[in-house]
């Protein structure tokens, strides 16, 4: 398998492959030790795989090693996160590993995600589609409907907050300075009619130049949207990603903005787990559906363009690229099966990329869809019906391009929420810090990638 992969940019290493990544948890940990034990023994190879965090934490991880001259092998992240380092040529084109992959697992169905024209630089595992998640048995309970506005949403939260009949919050708020909240922002910015972003471009047909595009009126209806919701949420300077699960789990609230069918995936495993009926009932419970819109617009204007693509990147000046590179190809080109069992690992966190595996045998046979039939069911809805129906209605939405990329990683949009839920600034204070944030950013993407 080796001899077929060609050299990377990366000089032959004697040492480990060091590998960093987020897909780390209970599941995950043992499989990597069988699959590194495995990989080792066949090829070897020595592996070092370090636990990164989520976003808004790997990155400066990333930074460090990056600065000290000694980057890793790979990582696994969003393509944004790697933007910066992309640009700059750091990063391992890895066409040679894709084409391996696809041969077993079908055709990437977003290859334009990835950039670089004919190359790929990131081996894809599962792609990202924001939705709004609710409990159907709170729901119905009080006598709820499925909301399709903003001010549905809060009132739902506000009749649930409310109630006698159920312990759970309202509203399940990300308000940490980084990560989520930002995600949660530029998600509801972009269902108000206007990019998340905050940026387009200023000939849509020639594309060659992005300016500012952060009107106040939907900016600030978005943050006192979210500043209203956090009366009916846990407290939101505690929710993050891996928060807004746990909290998920626990029961702390009834709705939430989230991704894929991740709450449920975690709520089967973890009813499996502890043989717990009551959290089987709350994952069958979990119902989820494309996130509201402004009532001012309908679907077709919704500003969502493309899933984040989420994977395995490789840095051309480490020291064991090649080997890095084959440690991917071995992973995912080996067999289904194999590939299956990083989904079966965290049910419901990835749309998979890979077009043959959703619906194949192996995927739909995993014990935790055996179990959980509605997880697969809701998986197969997010592809077919949101992503498919809520996502790139809009030409103008896509402004893919490096500088973009850039912008994805600029933190003060969750920094704008936390500012406004703790009350540190006025929804138009906030507003007004982001927006001169916003215009630096964008000045500077332009020069960095000029």
């Amino acid at each position: 398998m080796a001899g077929c992969l060609g050299g990377g940019g990366g000089d032959e290493g004697d040492g480990e492959v060091h590998f960093i990544t987020d897909y780390y948890n209970d599941s995950w940990e043992p499989l990597w030790g069988d699959l590194e034990s495995d990989f080792e023994e066949q090829t070897d190879i020595q592996m070092n795989i370090e636990e990164g965090g989520m976003s808004g934490t790997q990155e400066g991880r990333l930074a460090q090693l990056i600065q000290s001259g000694n980057p890793p092998d790979a990582n696994t992240s969003t393509f944004d996160q790697v933007a910066d380092i992309w640009a700059t040529d750091q990063l391992e084109p890895v066409n040679d590993v894709v084409s391996a992959i696809e041969e077993v697992n079908g055709e990437v169905m977003t290859g334009g995600a990835f950039l670089g024209g004919d190359d790929y630089y990131q081996v894809p595992h599962g792609q990202y589609i924001s939705n709004f998640q609710y409990r159907a048995d709170i729901y119905d309970d009080l006598g709820l409907e499925e909301p399709e506005t903003f001010q549905d949403v809060l009132d739902n939260a506000r009749a649930i907050d409310e109630s006698d009949e159920h312990d759970a919050r309202g509203y399940g708020l990300a308000g940490m300075p980084t990560g989520k909240s930002q995600d949660e922002f530029q998600v509801l910015l972009s269902s108000a009619g206007v990019s998340g972003l905050g940026i387009r471009w200023s000939d849509p047909e020639a594309r060659d130049e992005l300016e500012v595009y952060f009107p106040e009126e939907e900016v600030t209806m978005v943050l006192q949207y979210m500043k209203d919701l956090a009366q009916y949420s846990p407290d939101p300077t505690s929710i993050g990603w891996a928060e807004s699960l746990g909290g998920w789990v626990q029961g702390q609230y009834a709705q939430c903005y989230h991704l894929n069918a991740w709450p449920v995936g975690v709520t089967a495993l973890t009813a499996e787990a502890n043989d717990s009926d009551a959290l089987r009932g709350l994952a069958e419970a979990t119902q989820i559906r494309a996130y509201p819109t402004w009532s001012e617009i309908d679907k077709e204007e919704n500003w969502l363009s493309s899933p984040a693509p989420d994977g395995y990147h490789l840095f051309a000046s480490a020291e064991n690229t090649s080997e890095a590179k084959e440690w991917f190809e071995w992973l995912y080109a080996d067999s289904m099966e194999r590939t299956v069992s990083f989904y079966e690992a965290d049910p419901g966190r990835f749309l998979p990329t890979y077009g043959d595996v959703l619906d194949s045998d192996a995927f739909q046979n995993q014990g935790i869809m055996e179990a959980h039939p509605h997880l697969l069911e809701k998986l197969q809805y997010v592809q077919d019906e949101i992503w498919g129906n809520h996502y790139a209605n809009v030409d103008e939405a896509d402004v893919s391009s490096p500088e973009a990329l850039y912008m994805q990683r600029q933190w003060f949009y969750g920094e704008m929420v936390n500012r406004v839920v703790t009350d540190s600034n006025s929804v138009q204070e906030a507003y007004e810090w982001g927006r001169g944030q916003l215009e630096e950013a964008l000045a500077e993407a332009k020069e960095q990638f000029s």
